[in-house]
């Protein structure tokens, strides 16, 4: 019998697109779901859709208790008490999920030793609602260990992950400083446990002006003018902090090997571009699996944004 997944969808003004992404849960091909959905405050239709659809469909439970944070990221972690299945995965409200998404995720991670903290990590098709287009691959590059996460201002798509209940009690442990739910399960899995990358490609992340989190440059030339864009730093302070907290929350926990490697990473706070530049070359931190990328980085752009 499949173990029961939970889905667990924070949800803020998207009767838009929330049907369509309703039905692609009920078209998976893995039945033995629950989808646990908590609204933080729509002024929109969205309760009434949710309302909608739970009424006929009893795998769709609406967490109601009048709690408000204004933030995708503590609403999304803020399902993770009432989530009890041995896997759960995040779930945006205006993507669209192929059919055999949960399958082969589920397929994957029970290959690992789920007595660890394990996550698994599908990609997804960019598309992009106001030119049609679909295409690319919203992942360019999986992480699979510290050195190639810390300096990442992010986490991998939170709704691209299925994650198993060892990791999910580390996630309700929340830090002081809380960057986003996907950054936080990036760090605790590659921490504690392991993160695998599989090559499908299993839902249309949709994107479009007004989106909660960020817009994807889609296009090489795009990602290059970002790249070179003034102002830029190398990390993102909130992302830097997040990664502080999470560590002296948790440090007590973590093997002698990762404390090394967030004290030594958090020195790089302390020295010039230079020296940060060639540190990063010798101790193997890199981007997007590049050593290069993240040296050429530390090079030209102050490391953060000051206080």
């Amino acid at each position: 019998m499949q173990p029961k997944i939970d889905i667990l969808m924070a949800t803020y003004n998207g009767e838009q697109y929330l049907p369509v992404q309703l039905r692609s849960l009920q078209n998976q091909t893995y039945r033995n779901w629950r989808l646990l959905v908590h609204d933080d405050a729509s002024t929109d239709a969205t309760l009434s859709v949710l309302r909608d659809f739970a009424a006929r469909d009893e795998r769709i439970v609406l967490v109601e208790d009048d709690v408000v944070f204004r933030s995708a990221a503590l609403n999304f972690l803020h399902l993770l008490q009432f989530s009890d299945s041995p896997f759960a995965i995040f779930c945006d409200h205006d993507d669209l999920w192929l059919e055999n998404k949960l399958e082969l995720l589920y397929a994957a991670i029970s290959q690992r030793d789920n007595s660890l903290p394990q996550a698994v990590c599908c990609n997804a098709y960019m598309y992009d609602t106001e030119s049609g287009d679909v295409g690319g691959y919203s992942i360019p590059f999986y992480v699979t260990s510290l050195k190639q996460q810390l300096f990442c201002n992010g986490g991998m798509q939170g709704c691209s992950v299925l994650f198993n209940a060892p990791l999910r009690d580390i996630c309700r442990q929340k830090p002081k400083t809380v960057a986003m739910h996907d950054h936080l399960l990036t760090l605790a899995a590659l921490t504690f446990g392991q993160l695998t990358g599989i090559p499908q490609r299993l839902m249309l992340y949709r994107r479009y002006q007004g989106t909660v989190t960020d817009y994807t440059d889609r296009h090489l030339g795009d990602r290059i003018r970002h790249f070179f864009a003034a102002g830029k730093t190398v990390l993102d302070r909130r992302h830097y902090e997040a990664t502080k907290s999470f560590f002296e929350l948790h440090r007590d926990a973590m093997s002698e090997e990762a404390v090394r490697l967030y004290e030594d990473f958090f020195r790089f706070q302390h020295r010039g571009r230079l020296r940060n530049a060639f540190a990063a070359l010798r101790r193997g931190y890199s981007l997007y699996g590049r050593t290069s990328i993240l040296f050429v980085k530390l090079l030209l752009r102050p490391l953060m944004q000051r206080e």
